[in-house]
């Protein structure tokens, strides 16, 4: 298992187990699913992270929210 920040949607800050080998998860909301995917993303400071990101989050837009959240 592994610790992973969720950003974006409605987990957005959240942290959570994934198994390893998992890419991706799904939360069920009252709007509907959310898909969140793996990536892996250098933040300053931090070096390289793992995070799940709400799949139609671009890269730009997750590591900006990634960011505010290792603050």
């Amino acid at each position: 298992m592994a610790i992973v920040l969720y950003v974006g949607g409605s987990k957005d800050g959240d942290k959570g187990l994934v198994p390893h080998g998992f890419s991706k998860s799904q939360a069920e909301t009252d709007i509907g699913p959310e898909i969140y995917t793996e990536r892996f993303m250098e933040l300053q400071g931090f070096g390289r992270v793992r995070v799940m990101a709400l799949e139609s989050l671009n890269d730009d837009a997750a590591k900006l929210r990634a960011a505010r959240h290792y603050r």
